[in-house]
């Protein structure tokens, strides 16, 4: 039967899904693990590689790499708390955000 579409229903982890599409190019990510790579390696952007924002985390990256450059220069080592406090607090958000508009924000599917 050409042309005919598979009526066999799909699982995912072992669970049957019905009457939902699951056609999407978004990868399927935690905001939990997003929260806490982002709270305990947010620094070197760890968390917005898990979430496939490469381009973030390499700004990411270079910001805290200019903080630490301007503060061993400059001798305000209190710099480095920016980058820092920057992650912890979005890790939180990432906590407190329903899981609809964490995945909205962030382009991917919520497990």
């Amino acid at each position: 039967m050409a042309g005919k579409a598979s009526s066999a229903p799909m699982t995912l982890y072992g669970v049957e899904i019905r009457g939902t599409s699951v056609r999407s190019n978004h990868p399927i990510r935690s905001k939990y693990v997003a929260a806490v790579l982002a709270i305990l390696l947010g620094v070197l952007g760890v968390h917005q590689f898990y979430l496939r924002n490469v381009v973030r985390g390499l700004i990411q990256l270079a910001f805290t790499a200019a903080i630490i450059f301007a503060a061993r220069f400059s001798g305000m080592e209190w710099l480095i708390l920016i980058p820092v406090a920057i992650c912890v607090l979005r890790g939180i958000l990432y906590l407190v955000l329903p899981d609809s508009r964490f995945c909205k924000a962030n382009h991917v599917r919520c497990v």
